[in-house]
C-alpha cells in the first residue's frame, strides 16, 4: 500500500475502534437485554461507510442510502484493492474486537459487519464479516419455544408488545427457522391478537410489529427467490419475475406463500392508508406466481376474504 492508502486504512480502523469502544463503555447493555427473554443481544448489524475524510460506523442500515454524499477527497483505492486487500484486513480487526464480546449482551446471536466504500470505480458494497454464535442461537431458540408454550399456548393474559416485536422477527428469521411453518406462524400471530383484543391501542401496536416482520420477510426473503428486485429509496420496489421461477405446491396448505397472503391481508385491513397498496402488490405478485388463492382474493376484494383465506388452520392445533 502507498502512503495515501495506509492513511485511508487508518481512518477506517479508527472509525471501527471508536464504535466498539463506545459500545463497550455503555452502562445499560445488560439492562436492555433483560427486558425480555426473547433478546440475547443488542446489535446484529453494523455498517462502515468509508468516504475519505467522512468515514463513520453506524448500526443503522439507512446510512448506506447516503451514497450520493460527496467525499472530502478522492478515494485512493480501486474496487479490486478493496476486495483483495482492505476487506481481509478489516475483517481481522472486527473479528478481534468481537472475540472479546462473544458472551456480551452487546452482540446478538448473529452479527454482520457491512462495508460501503468510495473507490476510483464508484461505490462498492460488501460484507466485511459475518459471524454466528451457536451457543447464543441455541439459547434463543429454547427461549422462543418456552415463550410460545407458556405465554401463547397456555397463557390467557395480554402479552407485552416488546415480546411481539422480537418474536415476530425471530419466527421469520431464516437463520433461526430456514423454512417457516406457515400454519404455526400464522396461528401464533392470531393468538397474539386474540390475547390482546380487549386493549385497542395495544392491539394496534402488536399488529404493526407483526406487519413489519411479515413485510420484511416477504420483501427480503420470499420474493427474491422468484423475482429480481430493483430497490429504491424514493419509490416502490420493482419486481421482475425470474425466467426459471416455479412456485411449488402453490395451493397446498401450510406453504410459505400463505405467509405472504396473510401479510397482504394484514396490511390491507390494519395498515395505514398510504401503505395499503403494498398489500395489493403482494397479492398481485403471488397471483403472477400462479397462486389461485391470491387470484381469488384480488377478484373478490379484501372485504370478502374468508377465514380460510386468511387463516390456514385453527390456531389451537399449531401452537406449542
Amino acid at each position: 500500500m502507498n502512503e495515501l492508502q495506509k492513511e485511508a486504512l487508518e481512518e477506517m480502523k479508527t472509525a471501527i475502534h471508536k464504535w466498539f469502544d463506545e459500545q463497550e463503555n455503555r452502562k445499560n447493555a445488560e439492562e436492555v437485554v433483560l427486558r425480555t427473554t426473547l433478546q440475547v443481544g443488542i446489535f446484529n448489524f453494523v455498517l462502515l461507510d468509508y468516504r475519505p475524510g467522512r468515514t463513520r460506523v453506524e448500526s443503522s442500515k439507512s446510512v448506506g442510502s447516503a451514497a450520493g454524499k460527496k467525499s472530502m477527497k478522492a478515494s485512493p483505492f480501486t474496487r479490486e484493492q478493496i476486495l483483495s486487500e482492505v476487506q481481509p484486513l478489516l475483517a481481522e480487526i472486527v473479528r478481534e474486537r468481537l472475540d472479546k464480546l462473544e458472551k456480551s449482551p452487546l452482540i446478538n446471536y448473529r452479527f454482520t459487519f457491512q462495508g460501503t466504500f468510495a473507490t476510483m470505480d464508484g461505490l462498492v458494497e460488501l460484507t466485511v464479516l459475518e459471524i454466528e454464535y451457536e451457543e447464543k442461537k441455541r439459547q434463543l431458540l429454547e427461549r422462543i419455544q418456552s415463550y410460545m408454550e407458556e405465554k401463547l399456548g397456555n397463557g390467557s393474559n395480554p402479552t407485552n408488545r416488546l415480546e411481539t416485536f422480537f418474536l415476530a422477527r425471530h419466527l421469520l428469521d431464516p437463520h433461526l427457522f430456514p423454512e417457516p411453518e406457515a400454519a404455526k406462524t400464522i396461528a401464533l400471530f392470531d393468538r397474539i391478537q386474540e390475547l390482546n383484543k380487549e386493549q385497542v391501542e395495544a392491539l394496534a401496536e402488536h399488529r404493526r410489529d407483526i406487519i413489519w416482520a411479515l413485510t420484511d420477510w416477504v420483501e427480503n426473503v420470499f420474493l427474491p427467490r422468484y423475482y429480481d428486485v430493483t430497490r429504491s429509496e424514493y419509490r416502490n420496489n420493482e419486481y421482475m419475475i425470474k425466467p426459471d421461477a416455479v412456485l411449488e405446491n402453490k395451493d397446498e396448505p401450510n406453504q410459505p406463500i400463505d405467509l405472504l397472503l396473510y401479510g397482504a391481508v394484514m396490511i390491507i385491513r390494519y395498515g395505514p392508508d398510504f401503505n395499503k397498496n403494498m398489500g395489493q402488490t403482494f397479492l398481485e405478485l403471488a397471483k403472477q406466481l400462479g397462486s389461485g388463492k391470491a387470484a381469488r382474493m384480488l377478484k373478490e376484494g379484501s372485504d370478502s376474504f374468508s377465514q380460510e383465506d386468511v387463516h390456514t388452520t385453527a390456531a389451537s392445533n399449531h401452537i406449542g
